[in-house]
């Protein structure tokens, strides 16, 4: 009978709960026989994937990064208590503990393959629906996007609206469908665009715009020589959008020749890069069809310099 009582028992190894945990969090809590605690974990740990996804189809508020940081903040949170707590319960069990139900390799790897399945799912939607992530190699957009910079593209936001003059947004190149430029939407559908010396004129009047100080931005190198790029910074008015344009200086103004009047054909947008001496855009490759359009660049997630920038793109 001894003999008996010592095969039915299966003493839970810490190390093999720490384990599970890493694998999944809330599997470690059924391999020591807590089947619900383990199930309310691993909910716990999936819930901000569908509630970020849900956020960004029901909200535009300037606070939405930092939401999304809290929950991802909040899953972490949770795969640290589960890690924790699953330690815990195997040490609790100790050398007494007879297996149950859950205790199966078949519900294990089946825990494993429905959440991960549901989370790989759940990340292709959110990528492909909602949020795409983007590094900006260039300086064609400074000075609110500096190279290298990390950005979180909302592609849901034209479901329904198409761009609106001063939207920032990823569209794919017209003359290399295999690369993603970020460009300012200037004008739309039915607009007319010109420029002359250095001026945007939008249906026929030239866009206000006041210099701000002077800037400098450091380690943007030209990659004709070695000269650090310099120049003017103004905001431009564009509508009821606002935003900040680069004129860089000699010898590189002289990269800006005149466009003659234009118009945009329907289904479509003109767009410039920020950096309007130094941006490849619609005055070379033409207005950009909307069905081009990922979305609009709306969250910096990673600045490549100054993490005062971090958030909502200004």
């Amino acid at each position: 009978m001894a003999d008996l009582n010592a095969q039915n028992k299966h003493p839970r190894r810490i190390w093999v709960a720490v384990m599970f945990s890493l694998i999944m969090p809330g599997l470690g809590q059924v391999y020591c026989g807590r089947l619900k605690r383990g199930l309310i974990l691993t909910f716990l740990n999936i819930l901000p994937l569908p509630t970020i996804t849900g956020l960004f189809y029901l909200s535009s508020s300037p606070m939405l990064m930092q939401a999304v940081i809290g929950l991802i903040l909040t899953g972490g949170i949770v795969q640290l208590a589960a890690l924790l707590d699953s330690a815990y319960l195997a040490k609790r069990a100790g050398a007494e503990y007879q297996l149950n139900d859950c205790n199966s390799p078949l519900v294990y790897v089946l825990l494993v393959l429905i959440v991960t399945g549901g989370s790989i799912g759940s990340s292709l939607y959110l990528r492909d629906r909602a949020l795409e992530a983007f590094r900006v190699p260039t300086a064609s957009c400074y000075p609110t996007i500096l190279p290298n910079d990390r950005i979180l593209a909302n592609k849901s936001v034209y479901q329904t609206n198409g761009p609106q003059r001063g939207d920032l947004v990823v569209h794919i190149c017209p003359e290399n469908r295999h690369s993603n430029y970020i460009k300012r939407v200037v004008a739309l559908a039915g607009d007319t665009v010109e420029v002359r010396d250095g001026r945007l004129y939008i249906n026929g009047k030239e866009l206000p715009r006041r210099e701000l100080p002077a800037s400098t931005p450091e380690e943007i190198r030209i990659q004709a020589g070695e000269d650090i790029l310099e120049g003017r910074v103004f905001e431009e008015t564009n509508g009821n959008a606002r935003y900040r344009i680069f004129s860089a200086g000699p010898p590189d103004e002289q990269s800006a020749d005149d466009f003659e009047k234009t118009a945009v054909p329907e289904h479509h947008c003109f767009v410039l890069g920020d950096n309007r001496n130094l941006s490849r855009d619609s005055r070379h490759f033409g207005p950009v069809h909307l069905g081009l359009i990922k979305g609009r660049a709306d969250y910096l997630y990673f600045p490549a310099k100054d993490w005062s920038r971090f958030g909502k793109i200004r």
